[in-house]
């Protein structure tokens, strides 16, 4: 997942998220006790402060769902960038092998590409491509002597004559 995939960001904010959810926890157990000792005592400014900090404190939590499902799809996406053998995949097959929906992928990579988790990629309206400048070599074909750039670890066609290259 290192190529295409900022491990250290992800595993930084998977840290965070948890640090957060912790405090989050920490926190509700007080707003609790407030928001019942108002509502014995009839202190309704002390209820609706209560009310008001748990809807913070709501919010937060939704926010870092949110930031932990997207996460987790780019968990889903690594094995499809890691284990592509040209460099070029459609949003379309993505959807094809994940099943999200082809706005949702785009969506998802966009976030992950503006949010710098990942990387070595860009985007078009139907396509990532995928690179690494150590990642290519040239290769000239058995069969008909014709150079071709083929990903290391992968296998290709020879552009000319359809012959199966391949360079590890």
């Amino acid at each position: 997942m290192d190529r295409y995939f900022n491990r250290k960001r992800i595993d930084g904010v998977n840290k965070g998220l948890v640090a957060c959810y912790v405090m989050a926890g920490i926190i509700l157990l007080p707003m609790i006790v407030i928001l019942i000792a108002g509502l014995q005592d009839s202190e309704s400014n002390m209820v609706v402060t209560a009310v008001i900090l748990l809807l913070i404190l709501a919010s937060e939590v939704t926010a870092l769902t949110v930031i932990t499902h997207k996460i987790n799809r780019a968990k889903r996406y690594a094995p499809i960038f890691e284990e592509d053998h040209d460099g070029i995949i459609t949003f379309q097959r993505i959807n094809e092998m994940t099943g999200y929906g082809l706005e949702k992928v785009k969506k998802d990579v966009t976030w992950l590409l503006k949010s710098g988790y990942l990387i070595n990629a860009v985007t078009d309206d139907e396509k990532v491509i995928l690179w690494s400048e150590s990642e290519y070599l040239d290769i000239t074909c058995p069969t008909c002597g014709a150079v071709n750039s083929v990903r290391v670890g992968s296998s290709n066609k020879c552009k000319h004559c359809g012959s199966y290259l391949r360079r590890v």
